[in-house]
Formats: C-alpha cells, sequence, structure tokens
C-alpha cells in the first residue's frame, strides 16, 4: 500500500469530521446567537459583542480555517471512491463562504463592535444566510455524497 492510500482515510476523515463540526457550529450561530443579538439593550451591545466575538474565535473561526487544510489535501489524498470534481465542489463552496466572511461579515462585525444597530444585525443575518449558510449547507450536502461513497464501498 503507496503512503497516499494510507493517508487518504486520515485526511477524509479529519476532513469530514471538520465540515460537520463547522457547519453545526455555523448554524448554530446563525440561526440562534445572531437572533438574540437584538434583545441585548443598546448600551451593553457593545461589551456583549467583543466577548461574543473573542469565544467564537477558539470554537468557530480556528476550526473553519483549519477546514481548507484537509479540503486542499483531499486533491491528492483521498479515497479513490470520490471523484476530483467533488472536491473542486466543495471548494467552491467553502471559497464563497470564505469570501463572504471577509469581505461583508468581518465588515459588519467590526461596526457592530463599535455600536448597536438593528440595521446592522439584520444585514449580517441575511447575508449570511445568502452568503454562508446556503453555501455551508450545499457543502454539507457535497459532504454526506462523499460520505455516502466510501460508506458504500467499503460495504460491498
Amino acid at each position: 500500500m503507496t503512503n497516499r492510500h494510507r493517508l487518504s482515510p486520515i485526511v477524509f476523515t479529519v476532513y469530514i469530521f471538520l465540515a460537520f463540526y463547522v457547519f453545526g457550529a455555523g448554524i448554530t450561530n446563525s440561526l440562534v446567537a445572531y437572533r438574540t443579538w437584538r434583545g441585548v439593550g443598546a448600551k451593553e451591545f457593545p461589551a456583549f459583542h467583543q466577548i461574543d466575538s473573542a469565544l467564537i474565535i477558539p470554537f468557530f473561526v480556528v476550526f473553519f480555517f483549519l477546514l481548507l487544510i484537509p479540503l486542499i489535501l483531499l486533491f491528492w489524498f483521498r479515497p479513490p471512491i470520490i471523484p476530483t470534481w467533488m472536491i473542486w465542489v466543495a471548494l467552491l463552496f467553502y471559497l464563497i463562504t470564505l469570501l463572504s466572511t471577509l469581505f461583508i461579515q468581518i465588515p459588519i462585525q467590526v461596526e457592530l463592535d463599535k455600536r448597536f444597530s438593528l440595521r446592522l444585525i439584520d444585514r449580517l443575518i441575511s447575508t449570511d444566510l445568502l452568503y454562508r449558510r446556503i453555501p455551508m449547507a450545499l457543502l454539507a450536502g457535497i459532504n454526506f455524497a462523499m460520505l455516502y461513497r466510501v460508506i458504500k464501498q467499503s460495504s460491498t
């Protein structure tokens, strides 16, 4: 067995673990946390948001960025049953989410660090749904399809 075939199950397993963790954490943050921000008082909001941001970084943001490493490695180290096009599709959905995060959500978050704004919170929620949650749901779908191929092959 070559090193490539020895590493493929490890890389794929790490990728799937991180992808599902990131998807679950992102959905929870998006559907639960963001919506509660509307109920925080304007005076308390900047301090609350800074604490929230400090916690989200180690529990979500780090894992989101780490996900890119095994995703890239899958181009070389993937189970043979997974075609390259699936990795390209996964990378596309990841990059849409990443670019949205960098160029839309982070600037909104920076503004929210300074002041409470229902308009900014609503913009964060709507852009998060369109440019992050939908691509991440599609990424989860392609990940399930990859996992299904691997499981199906192993059961034959």
